[in-house]
């Protein structure tokens, strides 16, 4: 019955060709009615009728705001021109009042291209080429920085501090090496630490780096003792939660070699 309102012979009344505008006029000139482009939309939506276009095909490549003479004058311009520059030249040539955004939407819409990437092409100069650099007016350069100036936040070296685990740093060498301070010390009095190794406090502060205080164990031990939950330990139990710690690990390593492959 609906398909009978959409055709008159074999011409197509509603078409998807045309705009809901169009097609309403159609539709009351071929039958003497007056229905609404609302009544004709909802029609179509209720129906399931599919106009089959692209979003957008019916007025792809219509000019709206612009005439043809503006849009071949902006095609030719933009390639010499950044945005805001075309359009002040724009307004100015048309008598017209266009936003930069409106001429930013219209280059879009259309696919109208400057050509520029915004990247520097191969062989050309950059804007401070020859420069030797920026310079402040006034008396900014009395008190610019020197070569070989010292600044005043400079600490020596031998200077200490404390970092945000509590342990003392020392300042070994400029410009600004620094290093754990018990390491330091361990290291003035014995070998050198090796990878492995690592340094107690007897008396569990880290900020007692007296020599007497230190203590080196292996990572291994280390672990063990906390496994053990002896890590604080007082001073003169500390050799025996080594012990403890060779001990366990002994025994773990009888009992792995106990289950393996006879």
């Amino acid at each position: 019955m609906y398909y009978d309102l959409i055709w008159i012979g074999t011409q197509p009344i509603i078409d998807g060709n045309h705009s809901h505008n169009t097609n309403t006029r159609l539709f009351n000139y071929a039958f003497g009615t007056s229905k609404s482009e609302k009544e004709i939309k909802s029609c179509i939506k209720n129906h399931g009728i599919k106009c089959g276009r692209v979003t957008g095909s019916i007025n792809k490549g219509k000019l709206r705001l612009f005439t043809r003479e503006q849009f071949e004058w902006v095609e030719e311009n933009y390639k010499q021109l950044s945005l805001p520059q075309l359009t002040v030249a724009f307004n100015l040539k048309f008598g017209t009042e266009r936003t930069e955004k409106q001429m930013r939407s219209f280059t879009s819409n259309h696919g109208i291209k400057s050509g520029r990437t915004g990247r520097f092409e191969k062989g050309s100069d950059s804007w401070n080429k020859g420069m030797k650099g920026w310079q402040a007016g006034g008396n900014a350069k009395k008190t610019q920085f020197k070569k070989g100036s010292i600044p005043l936040n400079n600490r020596p070296v031998g200077s200490e501090r404390v970092n945000v685990d509590g342990y003392i740093e020392i300042k070994v060498s400029d410009p600004n090496k620094w290093r754990l301070k018990h390491r330091v010390v361990w290291e003035q009095y014995n070998q050198q630490i090796q990878p492995g190794q690592m340094i107690w406090f007897r008396d569990n502060d880290p900020k007692n780096c007296s020599i007497d205080n230190l203590m080196l164990v292996t990572r291994a031990q280390h672990a063990v003792v906390n496994k053990l939950g002896l890590q604080c330990a007082t001073q003169d139990l500390k050799e025996t939660a080594v012990l403890l710690a060779d001990i366990t690990m002994a025994a773990t390593r009888r009992k792995n070699s106990r289950c393996g492959p006879s």
